[in-house]
């Protein structure tokens, strides 16, 4: 959850929906995802209350695409974030990932780079995420670091 991004309500709201759909991909939605997407929520000033009505309400919802590569990289690593924090690597939540990645016009293999360099900081027993450096590599030079 870094960088900071002035995102419309209706794409907050979408990409919360969405990363709900990611999680639910593998038919559960433990307290994990639950957390995340609460802290993703108070990140872009929405409430709890406010997200648990967004899911209530929630029924198709448009992709609302992010505009530029550094909101891609970003929305990108919080699908991962959101495939991870269960502790468990889902393949169906993994694919759903490299589909959203081209659907944003990245390369699919961001998504297992990502993926590898989370994972193995915390095997390395460092936080499981990346670093404000390594985001910003992937933002300025993304085809570089698969």
């Amino acid at each position: 959850m870094k960088f900071d991004l002035e995102l419309s309500t209706v794409k907050i709201y979408s990409h919360l929906i969405h990363l709900h759909q990611l999680a639910k991909i593998d038919n559960r939605f433990v307290k994990e995802e639950k957390r995340y997407l609460y802290a993703l929520g108070r990140k872009n000033g929405v409430s709890e209350k406010e997200v648990d009505e967004i899911l209530l309400e929630a029924s198709e919802v448009d992709f609302h695409e992010p505009e530029t590569i550094k909101e891609k990289i970003i929305f990108l690593y919080e699908y991962i974030q959101m495939m991870l924090v269960d502790n468990k690597l889902d393949e169906r939540e993994a694919q759903m990932c490299a589909i959203i990645a081209e659907r944003m016009g990245l390369n699919r293999g961001l998504v297992g780079s990502m993926t590898n360099s989370i994972v193995t900081a915390k095997d390395e027993e460092e936080a499981p995420e990346l670093s404000d450096h390594e985001l910003s590599l992937y933002i300025s030079n993304p085809e570089d670091l698969l």
